[in-house]
């Protein structure tokens, strides 16, 4: 994202060229120039193929590791692609997927279980592309954790995908790609235990608050989802507490205090997606062909946002953009110790159920939001998960995996001149195919 202080708005790199964007040839994309030829586009997408050749390789040694080590938490990636498949695709093992949050054992057996009852998976793939673009420091960060929630309860259980985008540092980013997924497991982790033992001494406040979380959404909406909006505004509150305490103490300079980091959390299951956001990072849901947000973005003149600024004695000012205090873009984050309680941790969480309809999720930071529409970026996955995009120009896109679309997004926003860290999760709900052959 646009590093959210004033000071980093000189941290650019100073080349501003044209760029090729072969990925628009013959679909009209505005403010998109088109030289297919261009040997700066050349190189760009030499070096995104081989960015994605790395994360291939390393995702298959990952994978053998949490075989080998069921207990180790999943991995996660800052700065290349992947793509890996569910266990319902021909391309991947069963054992791909994480182990049970709870300590019981690798999710093969859960997974298996789930593939015999015939009951679906989360995600067919996914694919990653962070690159550092034209900042001189990378703070953004991805988590993908496969089978994170996992249980015999969830069956398949839940995929868990996290964009992180820092500013001031990349500390705060990197605690939230280590610590979300596991905090989140845990806290899901206790309101199932909750549900099935007698409350005792101590969690009376849980009962509490996922009634306030129940409250807060339909009518209809069952326990399940209660404790999905609780364990999602928990999980944001203990992380946020963490990494306030270690700006706090520990003899820390003012210069810890400045580092914060926003948060676009997913929670992939086989009936719903559970969406969390924290700050400008975003999460757009592709649904029969049309682009559904899935989250709204925490600026400071959103006239929500800026009241409740205002009304906690702070001020938004207009100073190269709208910022709380005029120094920081968003008004939440995960951070930030020195400018609470005017911007905040506290997420809002949308629950959707799943339909057949469902295409792919896109989880970006603003790096791609900046220059890229919804609609447009659901356009350009959808023609290359299609494989329209690759039939089309086989020069210029090598495949229609998630990977690539990923990829693809990020150079149509390095070409539209975006100034920051960009990074993209495609997550694909469903096969898609080329109708037009």
């Amino acid at each position: 994202m646009e590093n959210k202080t004033r000071d980093s708005d000189n941290k650019k790199d100073e080349d501003k060229g044209e760029r090729a964007v072969p990925v628009c040839c013959g679909e009209e994309l505005e403010g998109a120039p088109c030289k297919v030829s261009s040997s700066s586009a050349r190189r760009r997408r030499a070096a995104l193929r081989r960015m994605k050749s790395e994360a291939l390789t390393g995702s298959a040694k990952r994978l053998r590791n949490r075989e080998a080590k069921p207990d180790s938490p999943p991995p996660s990636s800052s700065s290349s692609s992947s793509s890996s498949s569910s266990p319902s695709s021909s391309s991947s093992s069963p054992t791909s997927a994480a182990s049970d949050p709870d300590g019981e054992g690798p999710a093969v057996g859960i997974l298996a279980a789930a593939a015999a009852a015939g009951i679906g998976f989360p995600s067919l793939s996914h694919g990653e592309v962070s690159v550092i673009g034209r900042r001189r420091e990378m703070e953004d960060a991805v988590t993908v954790a496969l089978g994170f929630a996992g249980s015999p309860e969830a069956a398949a259980g839940y995929d868990f995908f996290g964009v992180y985008d820092g500013h001031g540092g990349a500390r705060v980013a990197q605690a939230c790609r280590d610590r979300m997924h596991v905090v989140l497991a845990e806290e899901a982790a206790k309101r199932r235990r909750r549900r099935r033992a007698t409350p005792v001494k101590g969690e009376e406040e849980m009962e509490m608050e996922m009634a306030m979380a129940m409250a807060l959404g339909d009518d209809e909406e069952d326990e399940e989802l209660g404790r999905w909006r609780a364990a999602m505004a928990a999980s944001f509150a203990r992380v946020d507490g963490e990494v306030s305490e270690a700006a706090e103490g520990g003899g820390s300079g003012a210069a810890e205090k400045t580092v914060g980091s926003t948060a676009v959390v997913a929670v992939v299951g086989a009936r719903r997606i559970v969406v969390a956001n924290c700050g400008d990072s975003r999460a757009v849901l592709s649904r029969g062909g049309v682009a559904v947000p899935l989250s709204s973005d925490h600026k400071p003149d959103r006239p929500d946002e800026m009241e409740r600024v205002e009304a906690a004695g702070g001020r938004v000012i207009n100073w190269n953009g709208y910022r709380v205090l005029g120094v920081l873009a968003t008004s939440r984050s995960i951070g930030d110790y020195y400018l609470k309680p005017y911007v905040i941790s506290e997420p809002e969480i949308n629950v959707m159920d799943r339909t057949d309809k469902d295409e792919f999720l896109i989880l970006a930071t603003d790096g791609l939001w900046d220059v890229v529409s919804n609609e447009v970026a659901c356009k350009i996955t959808r023609n290359c998960l299609s494989g329209r995009m690759a039939a089309a120009f086989p020069d210029a896109v090598s495949g229609r995996t998630a990977a690539d679309a990923a990829a693809l997004l990020v150079e149509l926003a390095m070409s539209r001149g975006s100034k920051d860290n960009i990074s993209v999760v495609v997550v694909e709900l469903r096969r898609l195919h080329n109708k037009s052959r």
